[in-house]
This record gives structure tokens, C-alpha cells and sequence, in this order.
């Protein structure tokens, strides 16, 4: 499985926000959805699926990283 693609899902509460956020402020761009459950963003060569879920919120762990290096006080302030 290791020369497989893969992708990283999140859960949103609301999927309209998130769509809002992933496109408008981290600059992703959405590749496909299905129906208005979720969504498919674009980060590079990796695919980010947000699906809509009632138990959005409720992971503390890491979910998703980004390797930006020594730029991410600029990504930030951006």
C-alpha cells in the first residue's frame, strides 16, 4: 500500500465554514465533492476530504500537518 495515494479526512460540523476557511484562507482548492457531504481540497499532491459530521470538534489530537519550514510566521500572519 505504501506506493498507494492517500487522504486526509476531517470532520466539520458545518461544511460550508469549513469549505470557506480551507479555500479563502489556507488557499486550497476544491477537486470534487460528493453531493453536500463533503468536499474534496487539494494541498500540494495530497487530498484533505471534509465530510460533515456531528462529532466535528471533538478530536484533540494532531489531525493534519503541514510542512512549511521556516515560512510559517509569514503563512501565519497571512
Amino acid at each position: 500500500m505504501g506506493d498507494k495515494n492517500l487522504a486526509v479526512n476531517i470532520a466539520a460540523k458545518d461544511l460550508s465554514i469549513a469549505k470557506k476557511f480551507y479555500e479563502e484562507i489556507l488557499g486550497l482548492k476544491q477537486v470534487g465533492a460528493e453531493g453536500l457531504s463533503s468536499i474534496l481540497l487539494r494541498s500540494g499532491t495530497t487530498d484533505l476530504l471534509i465530510y460533515q459530521s456531528q462529532y466535528a470538534g471533538t478530536n484533540q489530537a494532531t489531525a493534519v500537518t503541514w510542512y512549511v519550514g521556516e515560512n510559517i510566521e509569514d503563512i501565519v500572519k497571512h
